[in-house]
């Protein structure tokens, strides 16, 4: 949010200081601080208003309030006046019917005769230039204005150009429209509120006026509309159809319709001050469900607690003037009525922390914890995963995490993220099933002949929640059977050693031979303290992370006869991959045997690129090298 410091002393009774220090005093107190720019002999200071604030502060009065309640100094809320002499006429108030009263929350309209569109005045113009704002004519000029001082966007139409009267309802299924500052046609929805005649789309409703009633210099006769629309619905219709304006921006966050009282008196005082008007005609205004203020009730206790701050009861009615609430003081509790415009105070907490923001965060002393003490409670699931993990991975076995989110399950979710993650997994089984199949096909990229893995995670049911452990073995062929045993065996002695440790009979199932299941909740213990159980790591001090390639690996296979029995397995593998070759990834010894005098080994090598797809002759090339080395060496290859 771009904020004049001129435009902001028009709101400040005293005389501002210098940008720097204003920004300093928000950023203090309130908000964040992009930059200042010095601009046309004004400062601009950007401030990054955040949507809890959005609600009143988007605006140049909704920051001079702040700085005002932040600093102590006089808020000056209305600097537009009528012109001398001029009359209302209570009569000719304009046509309006709202059809959609959830959506549009409150619409007003003032009929405006006669009136003389020209260029605005030269302070008009450059107080918009300063913001980076065209200056158009007179009467749109206008609306800008009101929309950047008090926060409450306006629109304006050609009356002469309106069919019947204004309805406010929502657009019929692909209904079109073409918006101002725009060639495209714009298709809509019968989600998108719209502002219309008995002809069609006047507008679309808090996001853009369309072409149809557009005001020009040839203009004479002018609807001022001020209005409140539902956040949500004007969100939707504007990431729809990708149109992002400072109108949406406002109304997406939510105001108050107590604005649209207060723009209709700012725009009509002001169009009818720089057109020297002698009438206005009737204001229009539809108000379906009045907002009523809150109240919020919290004791000086409540507040000092809170905030670990001995202030005082006459600090915080202090802070309460400054921010021009009504309150009543009932026994050291404090009654506070909320200004509707204050969307962001709900609960006491709320309240609390304003205190806190105007008393100033750094100004609540620091306190040291020399006296505190506290002796955590064990928490006896995290402790049991945690020592669970530590034994699989003495085992062999690595971790896996899955998703939570799946396409289908007993739990869905009601807003889901996407569509093949509407709801939430009901076992670790089936996530478990893909990541085996997928992960044997890399135990030649890692040299291994079995793959041993594990998951702990909740799981969703239909009659609750709770922690599963999933844990996972598979042979690559028969001889790593015949070298490790069948799966089942193996789960069966992993089970033999859980039961051990915890001591505890594990109610577990083995699942499609492969697949050991069972809750953590069963091996709960009443263990009094962590130990060493956060002290194994599963890596060296030295280890280091690299990404793996995207791109296919290829194993190739090398046998030869040593001709030295004083070279062994571990300076063969040094040599190889000294070798001045560009693909080798890995190298593993498989085989090893004497036979008269001579030592032959066997290497497996894997080859991958992190650029591209290898092809034979980039293999072939390497292992070329590689054999030509060996041989220089007088190895025989097998």
């Amino acid at each position: 949010m771009l904020i004049s410091r001129n435009w902001l002393q028009r709101h400040i009774e005293q005389k501002l200081p210098k940008a720097e220090v204003i920004a300093e005093s928000l950023l203090l107190h309130s908000f964040e601080i992009e930059g200042i720019e010095e601009k046309n002999g004004d400062s601009v200071i950007d401030i990054d208003v955040l949507p809890n604030r959005a609600h009143d502060c988007l605006g140049h009065q909704g920051i001079a309030r702040e700085y005002a309640a932040v600093t102590g100094n006089s808020f000056i809320p209305m600097t537009y006046q009528y012109p001398d002499g001029i009359t209302f006429d209570t009569e000719s108030s304009f046509p309006v019917k709202i059809l959609n009263k959830k959506a549009c929350l409150r619409y007003s309209a003032r009929l405006i005769q006669n009136i003389n569109i020209t260029d605005s005045p030269e302070w008009l113009a450059e107080s918009l230039n300063t913001l980076g704002q065209k200056s158009i004519n007179s009467v749109v000029d206008a609306t800008n204005f009101v929309l950047f001082d008090i926060g409450q966007p306006t629109h304006v139409f050609d009356t002469d150009k309106i069919v019947g009267g204004i309805t406010v309802r929502n657009a019929e299924e692909g209904e079109k429209v073409f918006l101002l500052s725009s060639d495209e046609e714009y298709v809509l929805s019968s989600t998108d509120l719209v502002i219309a005649d008995d002809e069609g789309v006047l507008a679309l409703a808090g996001i853009k006026g369309g072409t149809k009633a557009e005001v020009t210099r040839e203009t004479k006769n002018i609807l001022l509309e001020v209005a409140n629309f539902d956040s949500v619905t004007v969100r939707k219709t504007a990431r729809r159809l990708k149109l992002f304006t400072d109108a949406s921006k406002r109304y997406e966050n939510g105001i108050s319709s107590l604005y649209v009282e207060k723009g209709m008196e700012a725009l009509s005082m002001l169009v009818s001050d720089i057109h020297k008007l002698k009438n206005l005609g009737a204001v229009t205004d539809i108000y379906p469900n009045k907002e009523t203020e809150r109240e919020i009730e919290c004791s000086l206790s409540d507040i000092q607690n809170l905030l670990g701050l001995k202030i005082t009861e006459k600090e915080v009615l202090d802070i309460f003037d400054r921010l021009a609430f009504v309150y009543s003081l009932d026994k050291k509790s404090f009654r506070v009525k909320i200004p509707l415009e204050r969307k962001d105070l709900i609960i006491k907490e709320d309240l609390i922390e304003e205190v806190g923001r105007l008393y100033g965060y750094h100004n609540i002393p620091v306190q040291g914890l020399e006296d505190y003490s506290f002796e955590p409670e064990l928490h006896q699931l995290s402790f049991v995963e945690n020592e669970l993990k530590n034994l699989l991975i003495h085992a062999g076995y690595t971790e896996l995490k899955s998703y939570s989110f799946v396409n289908k399950g007993e739990v869905e979710l009601y807003n889901p993220l996407a569509s093949d993650k509407k709801a939430l997994r009901k076992n670790l089984l089936s996530l478990n099933e893909e990541a085996l199949e997928k992960n044997l096909h890399y135990l030649d990229f890692f040299g291994a002949d079995i793959l041993r893995t594990f998951e702990i995670g909740r799981v969703y049911t239909k009659e609750g929640e709770y922690t599963e452990c999933l844990v996972a073995v598979k042979n690559k062929d028969k001889q790593a059977n015949k070298k490790y045993g069948a799966e089942t065996v193996q789960l069966e002695s992993l089970i033999t050693q859980i039961e051990e440790k915890f001591k505890v009979s594990l109610s577990a199932r083995i699942e499609k031979g492969n697949f050991l299941v069972f809750r953590l909740n069963d091996i709960l213990t009443s263990s009094k303290e962590y130990g060493s159980t956060f002290d194994d790591t599963s890596y060296s001090e030295s280890s280091y992370y690299h990404h793996v390639s995207a791109y296919p690996f290829s194993v190739r296979d090398v046998s030869f006869w040593s001709p030295n029995t004083e070279i062994g397995a571990d300076k063969y593998e040094k040599i190889i991959k000294g070798t001045d070759v560009h693909y080798l990834k890995k190298i593993f010894l498989f085989d090893q045997f004497e036979k008269e005098g001579r030592v032959s080994y066997a290497f497996s090598l894997v080859f991958q690129s992190d650029e591209k797809t290898l092809s034979d002759d980039d293999i072939n090339n390497d292992m070329n090298l590689i054999i030509q080395k060996l041989e220089q060496l007088g190895a025989e290859i097998r």
